[in-house]
């Protein structure tokens, strides 16, 4: 009877381990992920009107990561929160 509940009590310690190496996992590729596809962007438009601008680069980087939208060019909120 005791075997069979510290079986049950190591079963669920493994499963959340597994569950959180998925959720850390996730997250790490996730941020990986935006460099590039910001870089993508930038490419894409300089490709696309053999120019590109600062305001082009800038709208990539809203595009990509959405927190900067509610930001001013120095990272300070807009408006009142």
């Amino acid at each position: 009877m005791n075997s069979d509940t510290n079986n049950k009590k190591m079963l669920m310690i493994i499963c959340l381990a597994f569950s959180m190496m998925i959720v850390v996992q996730v997250t790490i590729v996730d941020v990986a992920n935006a460099l590039t596809r910001y870089f993508n962007c930038t490419t894409r438009v300089a490709n696309s009107n053999s120019t590109f601008s600062i305001d082009n680069a800038e709208a990539c980087y809203d595009r990509v990561f959405k927190g900067a939208l509610d930001n001013d060019r120095y990272g300070n909120p807009l408006g009142n929160r």
